[in-house]
């Protein structure tokens, strides 16, 4: 797995949050449709606070996942974050699943984000590990 610290630098001032990126490597004929530095610009232009931790590999669900963990969610969770997935595409669908996701799943996402970080600490919602999903499956056939 290759390890990028996150730390990509936005126009010039310090983020609001972090992310952690995380990258599997993959066989040939097989590509990534979410780009790190994509979602890391969209979530730190929406003000996201909530360190992010991204996993991108081509294992389970067919999609761009994320789940909300509260601070205390499993030994050692100190702090709140999102845990992202996304699996990988067949590279001739790669370009396709790409534009799709970032007109289309990266906002939905950011969003989504926005609205956790709104919630009130002690809200139920916040204990029930919210979930987002954008399906990859029609770019799998």
């Amino acid at each position: 797995m290759n390890v990028g610290d996150g730390w990509i630098a936005a126009v010039g001032r310090a983020k609001s949050f972090t992310m952690e990126s995380l990258t599997d490597r993959l066989p040939a004929g097989r590509s990534y449709p979410l780009r790190p530095s994509v979602l890391e610009r969209a979530l730190d232009a929406a003000g996201v606070t909530t360190p992010v931790h991204l996993l991108r590999w081509d294992k389970f669900d067919p999609a761009l996942k994320a789940v909300f963990y509260e601070e205390g969610a499993w030994p050692g969770a100190e702090l709140a974050n999102f845990r992202v997935t996304c699996r990988a595409v067949p590279s001739g669908r790669a370009a396709e699943a790409r534009a799709a996701v970032e007109a289309e799943a990266i906002p939905r996402l950011v969003e989504w984000a926005r609205q956790i970080e709104a919630l009130d600490d002690r809200s139920t919602l916040r204990r029930e590990k919210p979930t987002f999903r954008f399906s990859l499956e029609r770019f799998c056939a």
